[in-house]
């Protein structure tokens, strides 16, 4: 039985590329030279599949700027650290900025008084996870109890405890932890403007696709990453770009790419943002007789055949139908051929 697991373009290409390996047999003739011995392969029968290989890049995702305030800047991280919910990412005036778990940025000073809405219960969750949350009811809310344990939280940062999230005082991330990816800014600079870009601390593929390709392949499709060792690990396909953004150089747009995840991020450790290959499976048969490539003869007629090599040590020539192919091995049927025959291959 064949499953299809992507589109039919992309089978389209894959079949073009095999009839091109298939070929320089067409001038073979049909009669093996009875007096060398032949080489030979054994028919097996098993899962044959054919896919897809894109070139990827391994890297830690997407750029963000760190949004500039008032200030001057009396600390900065390093490139490459990485900073935890609760620390500081850097020191303006000589107070620190803290990393907040949160997916919105936050807008306003917050306080006892300050208008309900989403970013109380974001500053007080992230309070609570924090440790500080003693009495209080995570909500939109912000009360007298979240003011008792905003203080807490600001005497174990040492700094002046008013019970007053001031705007920049800290700054929402989406994960646990971040990695400084750049730093711009310098000791006594201004904070107005960004000092710093940060990523996940967490490697992803990003493969290069072609637009058709971006058409097709949909998040949550499962795949095979070959790491540069030749290890091979799986991964899924999170987010499909189509790209086709315009980019700082007139005339040229982003490419479209595919943001694929590890199962087990421990796999990417200590590879550093290397190359490797992205293998989407797109089309599958099962119990296939498989056969090498190199068995299949081009008759006259315009089908193929496999020469058997039987006990005994005859040839016998026996026509066969081609089926799926995937590099250098070959679905065949028909004929007599069964799995365990030896067939002559190529030399």
């Amino acid at each position: 039985m064949t499953k299809v697991l992507l589109p039919v373009g992309v089978l389209l290409v894959a079949a073009a590329v095999a009839l091109a390996v298939l070929q320089p047999w067409s001038s073979v003739a049909e009669s093996p030279d009875d007096a060398e011995k032949p080489v030979t392969a054994t028919a097996e029968l098993t899962t044959l599949t054919s896919d897809l290989r894109l070139n990827g890049t391994l890297s830690y995702g997407a750029s963000i700027a760190l949004p500039g305030r008032g200030g001057t800047i009396t600390r900065l991280p390093t490139a490459g650290e990485v900073i935890g919910v609760g620390q500081a990412i850097y020191e303006v005036d000589g107070k620190p900025v803290i990393a907040m778990r949160g997916d919105r940025p936050f807008w306003r000073d917050l306080g006892v008084g300050v208008e309900k809405g989403p970013d109380v219960r974001q500053l007080e969750q992230a309070l609570a996870d924090l440790g500080f949350g003693r009495n209080m009811t995570v909500d939109d809310e912000f009360t007298a109890v979240t003011e008792t344990n905003v203080k807490a939280w600001q005497k174990s940062l040492g700094v002046p405890q008013d019970g007053i999230v001031k705007l920049g005082d800290v700054v929402a991330i989406t994960a646990a932890s971040v990695r400084i990816e750049s730093v711009k800014g310098k000791l006594g600079d201004p904070a107005g403007t960004s000092p710093l870009t940060y990523t996940s601390t967490t490697l992803r593929v990003v493969a290069k696709l072609t637009d058709a390709q971006a058409r097709e392949i949909l998040p949550g499709t499962r795949v095979t990453v070959v790491l540069p060792d030749g290890t091979e690990v799986p991964a899924t396909v999170t987010a499909v770009d189509p790209g086709g953004q315009p980019t700082e150089k007139e005339g040229e747009t982003t490419p479209a790419t595919a943001n694929v995840e590890f199962d087990d991020p421990a796999v990417a450790e200590g590879i550093g943002l290397r190359a490797v290959k992205v293998v989407f499976a797109t089309s599958e048969v099962k119990e296939a007789l498989v056969v090498p490539v190199t068995a299949l003869v081009a008759t006259t007629d315009g089908g193929y055949a496999v020469d058997v090599l039987r006990k005994g040590g005859k040839v016998e020539r026996v026509a066969v139908e081609v089926g799926l192919i995937a590099d250098t091995k070959v679905q065949v049927t028909g004929g007599d051929l069964a799995a365990g025959d030896a067939v002559v291959v190529a030399q």
